[in-house]
C-alpha cells in the first residue's frame, strides 16, 4: 500500500521558498526561520525528506558540536561529524526560482558562510522572500550571469532594499575571516565597490566578523580611498555581523 500523499501548508512552502533562494539551510537556521521551537523544524524536515522533496546531509566544516545520532537522518550507529543541513531536490528548486539550477550539495568550505548570510537576510529581512527586497547570490548569479554573459563578474552575497528609500539597493558582503596576501582584502573590496557602481547600487554594506577583521576592512577601505583621492569612500558602511545578529534577535 502506497503512503498518502504529504500536503504541505503555507508556513511550510514559505520556509521552503525561502531555503532554496539561499541554497539550503543548516538545521540551526532551519529552527530560527520555523521559530516554533526545534522539534517542529525537525519534523518539516522529515516530511519534506519523506516526500522527496528535499535531501538531508551532514557538513563537517569543523563546527566543535557535540553532535549526536539522529534516528531520523543519521544511519544506525553513526557517529555524527558536524551539523545536519537540508536543501530542496533539483526539480523544486527548480519550481521556486524558475530556472534549473543544476546539481547542488553543501560544501564544508562554504557552509559557514552561507550560514551566516541567511542568518543576516533573516536579521535584516526576516522570511520575506520577494527578491526585491532581498535578491539573494543565487538569484543574482543567474540575472547578472544572464545579463553581462560573463561568469568570471563579481557577485556580492545579496542585494538589499533600503528600508528608508525603497529606490535605493545596497549590495551586501559578509566577512567571517581575513584574506591575506598581496592586498587581497583591498582587491576585493574595490572589486565589491565596483560591481555595486557598475549596476547601479548606492553602495556596500559590509558585515564583519570580529574586531580584527573590522580593523583590517578599515584599513583596506582607507587605502583605497586614498588610491581615489577621497578622505573615506561614500559608498561603504562596515557593520558588525554578530552585533547585527543579536540586536535583531537572530543570535
Amino acid at each position: 500500500m502506497s503512503e498518502p500523499e504529504i500536503r504541505l501548508q503555507a508556513w511550510e512552502t514559505h520556509i521552503e521558498e525561502f531555503g532554496t533562494q539561499q541554497y539550503g539551510l543548516s538545521f540551526d537556521t532551519l529552527i530560527k526561520a520555523v521559530g516554533k521551537g526545534p522539534r517542529a523544524a525537525h519534523k518539516l524536515a522529515r516530511r519534506l525528506k519523506k516526500s522527496g522533496r528535499a535531501h538531508v546531509v551532514r557538513i563537517d566544516y569543523g563546527s566543535p558540536g557535540p553532535w549526536r545520532n539522529s534516528k531520523n537522518f543519521d544511519e544506525p550507529g553513526a557517529a555524527p561529524h558536524g551539523p545536519l543541513w537540508m536543501f530542496a531536490d533539483r526539480q523544486i528548486a527548480w519550481g521556486y526560482l524558475e530556472f534549473d539550477p543544476g546539481e547542488w550539495h553543501p560544501k564544508a568550505s562554504t557552509a559557514a558562510h552561507l550560514t551566516a548570510v541567511t542568518e543576516l537576510r533573516l536579521a535584516l529581512t526576516g522570511l520575506d522572500t520577494d527578491p526585491q527586497v532581498w535578491t539573494s547570490e543565487r538569484l543574482l548569479r543567474r540575472r547578472l550571469k544572464t545579463e553581462s554573459g560573463l561568469a568570471g563578474i563579481h557577485i556580492h552575497d545579496a542585494w538589499f532594499q533600503d528600508f528608508a528609500d525603497p529606490d535605493k539597493v545596497w549590495a551586501v558582503e559578509v566577512e567571517l575571516s581575513r584574506k591575506f596576501g598581496d592586498g587581497r582584502l583591498t582587491r576585493s573590496l574595490s572589486a565589491a565597490l565596483e560591481a555595486a557602481e557598475r549596476n547601479d547600487l548606492c553602495g556596500v554594506l559590509y558585515f564583519v566578523r570580529g574586531d580584527g577583521l573590522r580593523r583590517a576592512v578599515e584599513g583596506a577601505a582607507t587605502r583605497l580611498a586614498h588610491q581615489r583621492n577621497l578622505d573615506r569612500l561614500p559608498n561603504l558602511e562596515i557593520h558588525d555581523l554578530d552585533a547585527t545578529l543579536a540586536r535583531k534577535g537572530v543570535r
